[in-house]
């Protein structure tokens, strides 16, 4: 079967042309260099990028809710970044995982302000001398906790004092806390730069609890916030105040 050719180099021209053209839509785009300028992409489009197993390694774009996320994968497609919104909070938040796909880090949904991973560590120092005891083994420093007597509290005494750079919106405490001899009334106070967050009474014999969530917000982005726990007490006896370990979370 013969083919009919183009007659002239014009006609030849057109036709390449087309065959391009053609070519081009069933390949699509390659490569690019833009310069001077950007891409818009409208009308919920997205951006996706495949591995060469065809496992989605970043997605960019409406979720099945029609709401924008970023999801980035390692390779063979865990999860490395990404962000979501909480239902139970109605707030977008961003999170980096483990290999497991467990959140290392991430903002709080709850809040909006500071971190909600991981938790942060604050460390607290004695300010008091701990109450010793000679014939009791079964109290007080003996026994593995600190205590104090009440008449060694001046009014509200400041017992653990440390300072922090405050990056989470709740805060907890954990500690020994109550009565260790006679049954003072207590309070326990926890304050950031002089301004009280959380307390507490035990008036009860010796526990180990922990106490909180207290919002801390405000105070959030601000450095060396000094950290407090006082105590407060009525009555006559020694109280129990070992703090085990005290959290941003």
């Amino acid at each position: 079967m013969q083919v009919n050719q183009p007659s002239n180099i014009i006609d030849r021209v057109i036709a390449l042309e087309r065959e391009l053209a053609a070519v081009r839509k069933k390949v699509g785009l390659s490569s690019a260099i833009i310069t001077r300028g950007g891409l818009t992409l409208a009308d919920d489009s997205y951006i996706k990028m495949t591995d060469s197993d065809g496992v989605e390694i970043l997605y960019v774009g409406p979720d099945s809710q029609g709401k924008q996320r970023f999801v980035l994968r390692r390779e063979g497609g865990a999860t490395l970044m990404y962000t979501a919104g909480s239902s139970q909070w109605g707030r977008d938040y961003w999170a980096m995982t483990d290999s497991s796909g467990r959140i290392i880090v991430s903002d709080s949904a709850e809040t909006g302000v500071g971190l909600a991973r991981p938790w942060l560590p604050v460390v607290l120092y004695p300010q008091f001398i701990p109450h010793t005891y000679t014939d009791d083994p079964n109290i007080g420093e003996a026994s593995g906790y600190m205590s104090i007597n009440v008449s060694k509290l001046a009014g509200e005494t400041t017992l653990w004092e440390g300072r922090a750079s405050v990056s989470h919106a709740w805060m907890s405490i954990d500690g020994v806390w109550g009565w260790a001899v006679d049954q003072p009334n207590v309070t326990y106070r926890l304050k950031l730069d002089g301004t009280e967050v959380g307390a507490w009474n035990v008036n009860a014999g010796v526990v180990v609890a922990r106490q909180g969530r207290y919002s801390v917000a405000e105070f959030v982005g601000r450095d060396w916030v000094k950290v407090e726990v006082t105590a407060s007490a009525t009555g006559s006896g020694v109280l129990a105040c070992q703090v085990l370990g005290c959290y941003f979370l």
